[in-house]
C-alpha cells in the first residue's frame, strides 16, 4: 500500500509540474503524458519492460500518422474512407499485439494510436491537408508526451518496486529472527504486481 501511495504522489507531482511548465517544454498538449503514466503496469516489475512499452506506443503513434496520411493522399477524403482506414489500422495493431504478445504490449500499441488520433483529429477536421503542414508536429508532440509519461512511470515503478522488495526482505528477516531460525540473506520472491 505504501508503494502505491508513494508512486501516486511521485506521478502526481510530475503531472502537476508538466501542466505548469508545458509551454516551456513546447508541448501544445500535455495529456499524452498522462496516457504514458497509464502504461505503468505494462512497464513490468521494476520497469524492466519500459523500453518495449515505449516502442509499442511509438509504433501505435506511427500507425496513427500513417492512417491520416493514407486517407489524405490516396483515398477519397470522406468519413467512410477514414472510418475504414481506422478500422483496418486497429485490426492490424491488434493482430501485431497478439502475435508479438511477449514483446509488444497490445494496450501500448492501441494507446499510442489513440493518442495520435486525439492530438491530430481537431486539425484534421479543419483541413485534411493539415497532415502535410502539421502532421509531423502532432507526431512529435504525441511521441514526446507519451515517452515522457512512460519514462516517468518506468522510473517510479522501478524505485517503488525496489523499496517494496527491501521492505519484504526486512519483514522476512524479522520473521526468521522471531522463529529463532538462523538469519541469512533472504531472497524475496518476485512477480508481477
Amino acid at each position: 500500500m505504501s508503494r502505491a501511495l508513494l508512486a501516486g504522489l511521485a506521478l502526481g507531482i510530475i503531472a502537476g509540474l508538466l501542466f505548469v511548465f508545458h509551454d516551456s517544454l513546447a508541448l501544445s498538449v500535455s495529456w499524452p503524458v498522462l496516457v504514458g503514466f497509464a502504461m505503468w503496469e505494462m512497464a513490468g516489475r521494476r520497469g524492466v519492460r519500459g523500453a518495449l512499452t515505449a516502442l509499442a506506443a511509438a509504433i501505435g503513434v506511427g500507425v496513427g500518422y500513417g492512417t491520416f496520411a493514407l486517407v489524405a493522399e490516396l483515398l477519397p477524403i470522406t468519413t467512410a474512407s477514414f472510418g475504414v482506414a481506422v478500422g483496418v489500422a486497429v485490426g492490424l495493431l491488434v493482430m501485431v499485439g497478439l502475435l508479438a504478445r511477449e514483446r509488444l504490449p497490445m494496450p501500448a500499441l492501441l494507446l499510442g494510436y489513440a493518442a495520435f488520433l486525439g492530438v491530430f483529429e481537431p486539425q484534421w477536421i479543419e483541413s485534411p491537408a493539415a497532415i502535410r503542414t502539421h502532421g509531423v508536429e502532432a507526431l512529435t508532440v504525441t511521441l514526446l508526451g507519451l515517452l515522457i509519461g512512460i519514462l516517468a512511470a518506468t522510473l517510479v515503478r522501478a524505485v517503488a518496486d525496489r523499496a517494496q522488495d527491501a521492505e519484504a526482505k526486512e519483514e522476512e528477516r524479522e520473521r526468521a529472527e522471531a522463529r529463532g531460525a538462523p538469519v541469512r540473506d533472504v531472497a524475496v520472491k518476485g512477480g508481477a504486481s
